[in-house]
């Protein structure tokens, strides 16, 4: 019934309900795409940058997390707390292990971009920070927080692998056992980092043994979400 006591309003048409929840998946798909795209080329943006580019000395540095002390510092912590912020807010809605893990990852990255690693050298000047509570506590945190950072992104892929193991088949795609076994590829990929820079760094292993092991676990971090943000289908509106 009509109510005449009522100015008539106009009544913009709603969209559907399932055109509304494609746009806003599509849109989470393209953020996970480009996490991932930033993981893939952070390391060769930072080496690059600073030795073709910017002329840093030397080249390569010893680690990404030396970046911080090169003319790519802003772009280095730019990134890392792009991810960070990512991580946090990913599935920050649920409870569970996916949500803890990003969560403690997210946390974790953002304390590696802003607790710089120790001095390169003596002519280096010491943050606030640095001078307020000590340079090598800083230097501990930086390296603690970087290793549950990588850990976290292993078992996150583990998982991703896992869910896209039992994925129906789909026409046009890879398998799911396909996919998993990349997933589980990238996790088998950081984990192995890990152990990398922990023994090379026990034993005095080569000089770069660090970067190494640190851009083998990004990229793997990176091509793991890009995989998994790019569901093509979904991306194009199908």
């Amino acid at each position: 019934m009509i109510d005449l006591l009522t100015p008539e309003r106009a009544v913009e048409p709603r969209p559907p309900a399932g055109r509304d929840t494609s746009r806003y998946v599509r849109s989470y798909l393209i953020m996970r795409v480009l996490l991932g795209a930033l993981g893939v080329l952070l390391p060769f943006a930072l080496i690059l940058g600073d030795g073709l580019v910017l002329d840093g000395n030397p080249f390569p540095r010893s680690s990404l997390s030396a970046y911080y002390y090169s003319g790519m510092r802003d772009v280095f912590v730019g990134a890392l707390s792009a991810i960070g912020v990512f991580l946090v807010t990913y599935k920050v809605a649920e409870r569970t292990l996916d949500n803890t893990l990003s969560t403690l990852a997210g946390i974790a990255v953002g304390l590696v971009a802003l607790l710089p690693t120790g001095l390169p050298n003596d002519l280096e000047e010491p943050t606030p920070l640095q001078e307020l509570v000590g340079v090598s506590t800083v230097e501990t945190i930086h390296y603690v927080a970087a290793a549950v950072f990588i850990g976290s992104l292993a078992v996150i892929s583990f998982f991703f692998g896992v869910r896209e193991g039992s994925r129906s088949p789909r026409p046009g795609c890879q398998s799911p056992a396909f996919w998993r076994r990349f997933h589980w590829a990238c996790a088998g990929a950081i984990v192995a980092s890990l152990l990398w820079i922990a023994v090379t760094q026990l034993v005095a292993g080569p000089s770069r043994s660090l970067l190494v092991g640190q851009v083998v676990a990004i990229c793997a971090f990176g091509a793991s979400w890009l995989a998994k943000g790019l569901e093509l289908d979904v991306l194009r509106g199908r």
